[in-house]
């Protein structure tokens, strides 16, 4: 194969995916759209692709119908239980086997091309999607930080139009599609929360249980007294931390939406603990201003 060895400059476009919720039917209109922009990648292809001297027009026709068939994406899609899955989006999506719970999605518009013919198009794109989520009790990992995730899109080529086209298109329609509480995912959000809810609640709960460790220790072993008031604001802060872990677990940066939807069983389940300790909190607060 030989192609239009015209100079060109090469446009590259990436973007890390910072907040996405996707259910499998939106899943499947995203590659869809994918596949819309390598068939037009694939008509570019073919009006460069040039006729070698020795071919015949015969051969030359089927080497450019292989060149544009080669453009039909394959998709892999890896489930939760570690089973992966490849082929074309209509043999993926459509398989009785597809996953329940996507872990990641993988497209590479240019890999048939470039591992059956050693050919690079002029236009391709990458894109990988990462709906893995942090583990709740995972303590090596610190909650100041940024959620890792891995999930991107790469458009690269040396048609510009093509290249800034599908890029816009993509990075629209993912920005339509923001996942919830993304912001709990960024660096620092934790500091800010210990500081303004973590520290209060931690010592609203030594408050609360300071009449019977008092009345059961009192002045008499001021050691353990104390003891036990320093473990109440330790484990409150420990739970704290759970909770925030929780709190992304149940609304993770880049989420997979299957049909069961357990995760509004654990959201619903989050706020009414939350709002029960927060508000008895609050509650507490507004009484003793009110009194003062």
């Amino acid at each position: 194969m030989s192609i239009d060895n015209q100079t060109q400059v090469k446009v590259h476009q990436k973007m890390t995916v910072t907040s996405l919720s996707l259910d499998k039917d939106e899943l499947k209109q995203f590659c869809d759209i994918l596949q819309q922009r390598a068939n037009s990648a694939a008509e570019i292809e073919a009006r460069l692709f040039l006729k070698n001297e020795n071919q015949t027009e015969e051969v030359y026709e089927e080497n450019k119908a292989t060149l544009k068939s080669s453009f039909k994406l394959k998709v892999t899609i890896a489930g939760a239980d570690g089973d992966q899955h490849w082929g074309t989006i209509e043999e993926v999506f459509n398989s009785p086997n597809f996953p329940e719970s996507v872990k990641s999605l993988y497209i590479e518009s240019d890999l048939t091309l470039r591992v059956n013919h050693n050919y690079h198009p002029h236009n391709s794109f990458k894109v990988f999607l990462d709906f893995s989520k942090p583990k709740i009790f995972d303590f090596s990992f610190m909650p100041n930080t940024e959620t890792p995730n891995e999930s991107m899109i790469e458009v690269q080529g040396y048609d510009s139009t093509w290249v800034n086209g599908v890029f816009s298109e993509l990075k629209s329609f993912i920005d339509k599609r923001a996942s919830k509480l993304s912001i709990v995912h960024n660096h620092s959000v934790y500091d800010v929360l210990v500081w303004i809810l973590g520290f209060p609640l931690a010592f609203w709960v030594c408050s609360k249980f300071s009449v019977p460790i008092e009345v059961s220790f009192g002045s008499n072993n001021i050691y353990l007294s104390g003891a036990l008031y320093l473990y109440s604001f330790v484990i409150t802060l420990f739970l704290f931390r759970v909770l925030f872990h929780y709190l992304r677990w149940v609304c993770p940066l880049v989420e997979y939406q299957n049909k069961k939807n357990s995760m509004l069983v654990h959201r619903g389940s989050l706020l009414a603990l939350t709002t029960g300790w927060v508000g008895s909190f609050i509650y507490d607060v507004a009484q003793w201003i009110l009194e003062v």
